[in-house]
């Protein structure tokens, strides 16, 4: 390849380890420094892990009618009272549809008030 614009002008050219370079050891005891403290400390919470609010998030768009729609400020607003904390909508949302997943009964409860499992009379005309 011919030498160009494109070279590192840093990098080095000595491809053999220096033997009193204790770089890579040092590395080493830090990572199991690091895993060790890992195994010690609690895990961070997913709300101070992340760097922002979409951040590993999926976007899923969901269909609400008016009524639902709404509720929707007040519900904000009685968790964030609850929480004590504002609190992004968008973990509000998906908080509220894992706790509908870890219950299916109460979803099954509402989408029977919906008219689902609902029989209708057949009667003959």
């Amino acid at each position: 390849m011919k030498s160009g614009s494109g070279d590192d002008p840093f990098a080095e050219t000595d491809t053999e380890p220096d033997p009193n370079d204790q770089k890579d050891e040092a590395i080493d005891v830090e990572t199991e420094r690091t895993a060790e403290e890992r195994t010690t400390q609690p895990d961070i919470p997913y709300k101070f892990r992340r760097d922002s609010v979409k951040q590993d998030r999926k976007q899923r768009p969901i269909f609400i009618r008016p009524e639902v729609e709404e509720r929707e400020s007040t519900f904000l607003r009685n968790l964030e009272d609850d929480v004590g904390e504002d609190v992004y909508k968008t973990d509000a949302l998906e908080a509220a549809l894992v706790v509908a997943m870890d219950n299916p009964d109460l979803v099954a409860e509402k989408l029977r008030e919906w008219g689902y499992d609902w029989e209708q009379s057949t009667t003959p005309r």
